[in-house]
């Protein structure tokens, strides 16, 4: 299984977000990806301007858009955005939109921060869905922490991959490490429930850009907790590589 990892740039606006998602949708399939993999929130930004952007009809055009590239192409997608009911009630949800178009599982993030709590709901299950075949399912972000939960939720055998979209950075309080403390946490889950973890991570930032010093490198985790390897830090493209190998193609964002 070849996939990508959309390690693409954050913009302000969701049109400009949805551009650059479905440019990348067509260089990844272009590049031979089964399976193309964005970040949090990828759809509105993960800013300041949420509220906003997090607006039902222009979240759910730019979702079905993807829904109809994804089905063109071939290509399955997964993909952070809003999730607005009809009473207005919000999750940060991922979406897992399999090579025919159809969401194939909506998971709605469980772990919040308080700022996040303000605005978004907590999420209350991890359903899984089919990819290309393969059972799958996500962690978003600061989730991968919560180890109890997950532990639960997706024990050895129930997914063949775990996605973990986030903008993971490292505690700036405590000493630099390379790798950073999250990417234990990334070998733990992917050893734990015996998966291979794809794990895509905002290259920049827009409410503090001088956390786009973090940002970027996002991570490829084995089944038996092996580091298979990093995407650059601070760069905005698209790696993509054969599942089981330890290289990738980069290909800068344009």
């Amino acid at each position: 299984m070849r996939i990508a990892i959309a390690q693409i740039a954050m913009h302000w606006t969701t049109a400009e977000n949805l551009a650059a998602i479905e440019r990348a949708i067509d260089v990844a399939s272009d590049a031979g990806a089964k399976v193309c993999c964005f970040s949090e929130l990828a759809i509105t930004g993960f800013h300041r301007e949420i509220a906003r952007e997090a607006k039902r009809e222009g979240v759910e055009a730019a979702l079905d858009s993807i829904r109809v590239r994804a089905a063109r192409r071939s290509i399955a997608v997964t993909v952070g955005a809003p999730a607005i009911t009809q009473d207005d009630q919000r999750f940060i949800a991922h979406y897992l939109i399999d090579e025919r178009g159809t969401i194939a599982a909506e998971v709605h993030k469980r772990g919040l921060t308080g700022a996040e709590e303000t605005f978004f709901s907590r999420g209350q299950a991890r359903p899984v869905g089919r990819l290309q075949g393969m059972r799958c399912s996500s962690v978003i972000c600061r989730e991968v922490e919560d180890w109890a939960h997950i532990k639960a939720e997706l024990p050895p055998g129930a997914v063949d991959l775990i996605v973990l979209p986030g903008a993971l950075r490292q505690d700036p309080d405590k000493p630099r490490s390379d790798p950073p403390p999250y990417v234990e946490d990334i070998r733990r889950l992917a050893g734990t429930a015996r998966a291979w973890v794809v794990h895509t991570n905002w290259p920049n930032a827009l409410t503090r850009p001088e956390e786009s010093v973090h940002g970027g490198g996002s991570n490829v985790v084995s089944p038996d907790g092996e580091l298979m390897f990093r995407l650059p830090m601070q760069k905005a493209g698209l790696g993509v590589f054969d599942v089981g190998e330890r290289a990738y193609d980069w290909i800068d964002e344009h």
